[in-house]
């Protein structure tokens, strides 16, 4: 099930991985490679996390499943992928800050941190 239309989830992407250039603009000249893959793929997972989130609140976390005869709740499939995605995109973010210059950070003041804080 899609939520966010392809233009949504492209424009979330391309907001992040601006966002994140701008964080790494002092980054040094040989990590640049480097850092700019990692916000490429940090900006995916963001947009796919997002998408994630939306089907998690429309649908919920569990969800009725039919079998045969059988009916039982079982984990709404979404939610597996967002802790997968959760994990790999906490460890990318993890990357980029230590290859900051001393002194820099990234803002964890986004929608997205906001909705991970109140999930804990």
């Amino acid at each position: 099930m899609k939520v966010l239309t392809k233009s949504k989830k492209q424009k979330i992407k391309e907001d992040k991985k601006t966002l994140l250039n701008q964080i790494f603009e002092s980054v040094k000249e040989n990590q640049k490679a480097l850092v700019s893959g990692l916000i490429e793929q940090a900006a995916f997972m963001y947009a796919q996390l997002t998408e994630l989130i939306e089907i998690i609140e429309n649908k919920g976390i569990v969800e009725k499943f039919k079998q045969g005869k059988q009916a039982f709740l079982r984990e709404q499939p979404a939610v597996k992928t967002y802790n997968a995605m959760i994990k790999n995109y906490n460890i990318t973010i993890k990357q980029l800050s230590e290859l900051l210059p001393p002194g820099n950070s990234i803002p964890m003041d986004d929608d997205f941190e906001k909705f991970k804080q109140r999930s804990k």
